[in-house]
């Protein structure tokens, strides 16, 4: 397995949600229709009737090797140096956690011809494969099985009803294009798919490092929709967002009575790095420690002779805080919220005369914190940064759009990670 930075997750209650809407939209005039055939020298016409809304069921079916296997032997050919069953195991582990179902419960079947007509109950599995490049998805109908209750009827299942699921769902359902993940300007590699007993999840990797690859992990969150962030990306969004907060430049002038004279003097800083770190196991927060760097150049004439002395500001101990990540809606930030106190420092450079540096640096510095403090704290406490928008997928099938967007999303802890809680809805794009 090559490791996940950040997973997204959509439960089969709003996977069924979005297939209701698309068929509430549609309906009649995709989940019905008839053709004729000829059976045994009669003709018939065999109509159906999708009555209700077809579900999402995820998770690989219990007999889906033997189906597979069924499938393989009927249409393929093994390639030169390998047998059926290698060919089978292979497609097996490969479409163990890309499958799902797509179950129409409540249809008919209708045939009429020789003089009778009947209607009887039948069900039809579909079974649709989640095929993932760069990022697009495609949904792609491999197989569809059925149940009539009577053994009579099931040459027109098999003949009629399952070819006609198959190429129907191969014009519905769409492919979708997934909204590009983007966190704090953190790249991420196209997303892996993986279908799990609860939730479809996309997988996504730090850009630079390797496409997500099975096994993927067992565990998800529960909620119907969740984004789940490792540690490795939640670092690098809190680098990328303070990364303008470096080389931030701070300057004052003025001057200060030394008893002995004035002084003046220009004093320059600037925050020469922060390294961000975790708050916590889980914790929606970074913390950040800043260095800062500077100098202050003074100046006092008595009689007429000028002394000149340098220093070199610093920070001990340096600024840190805790900066937390915030939702409104869809949107996430990040906000600084809370500075620690530090303090600020001069150091005399060169060798300045005693008494003049004895008499200069103790009111130089209550100058120069006095100005410096609080400009560099109001820096940090004023630092907010945009880190993502919560993406709605747009669906596209058949005339109809739809966007499946998360919602009453808040921040939670997974397997200590930090991750992003809620519901989908699903509305009219």
């Amino acid at each position: 397995m090559t490791p996940f930075d950040v997973a997204v997750g959509l439960d089969e209650a709003a996977m069924s949600q979005a297939m209701a809407a698309v068929y509430r939209e549609l309906y009649p005039r995709v989940f019905t229709g008839s053709q004729r055939v000829e059976k045994a020298g009669l003709e018939f016409v065999v109509s159906w009737d999708v009555k209700a809304p077809p579900t999402v069921v995820l998770g690989s079916p219990p007999d889906g090797r033997h189906l597979l296997a069924r499938h393989l032997r009927t249409h393929l050919e093994p390639p030169s140096g390998l047998t059926v069953e290698q060919l089978i195991d292979a497609y097996a582990a490969t479409l163990a956690h890309t499958t799902f179902q797509v179950v129409a419960n409540e249809m008919t079947m209708s045939i009429e011809g020789g003089g009778e007509h009947a209607t009887v109950p039948v069900k039809v599995v579909l079974y649709v494969q989640i095929d993932s490049f760069g990022a697009h998805m495609t949904l792609r109908p491999l197989k569809a099985t059925g149940t009539t209750g009577n053994p009579t009827d099931d040459w027109f299942l098999n003949n009629i009803i399952l070819p006609e699921a198959v190429k129907v769902a191969k014009e519905m359902l769409p492919g979708i294009d997934l909204p590009p993940l983007t966190f704090a300007g953190v790249g991420l590699t196209p997303p892996a798919a993986d279908v799990t007993p609860r939730h479809v999840v996309a997988l996504a990797a730090l850009s630079g490092r390797p496409v997500p690859t099975p096994p993927y992990p067992e565990n998800w969150p529960q909620s119907p929709f969740f984004a789940v962030l490792s540690d490795d990306a939640k670092l690098a969004i809190g680098r990328a967002g303070v990364r303008s907060m470096v080389g931030k430049p701070f300057g004052e002038s003025g001057s200060v009575d030394i008893g002995i004279g004035t002084a003046q003097y220009a004093a320059t800083a600037r925050i020469a790095s922060i390294d961000v770190g975790l708050a916590g196991r889980g914790a929606p927060q970074f913390t950040f420690s800043a260095a800062i760097t500077g100098n202050v150049r003074a100046g006092i004439t008595i009689g007429c002779t000028t002394f000149g002395v340098n220093y070199t500001l610093y920070a001990a101990p340096p600024p840190t805080g805790t900066i937390g990540l915030e939702l409104s809606g869809t949107r996430v930030s990040a906000r600084t919220q809370h500075v620690n106190t530090f303090v600020l420092l001069i150091s005399p450079d060169g060798s300045p005369i005693e008494w003049l540096l004895s008499a200069l640096t103790v009111p130089l510095l209550q100058a120069v914190t006095a100005v410096f403090s609080p400009l560099i704290t109001m820096a940090f406490e004023g630092l907010v940064f945009p880190v993502t928008v919560l993406p709605s997928v747009f669906i596209d099938t058949s005339g109809v759009r739809l966007a499946v967007t998360p919602t009453d999303v808040h921040f939670a802890t997974f397997a200590g990670l930090t991750s992003i809680e809620g519901t989908a809805r699903i509305t009219g794009g």
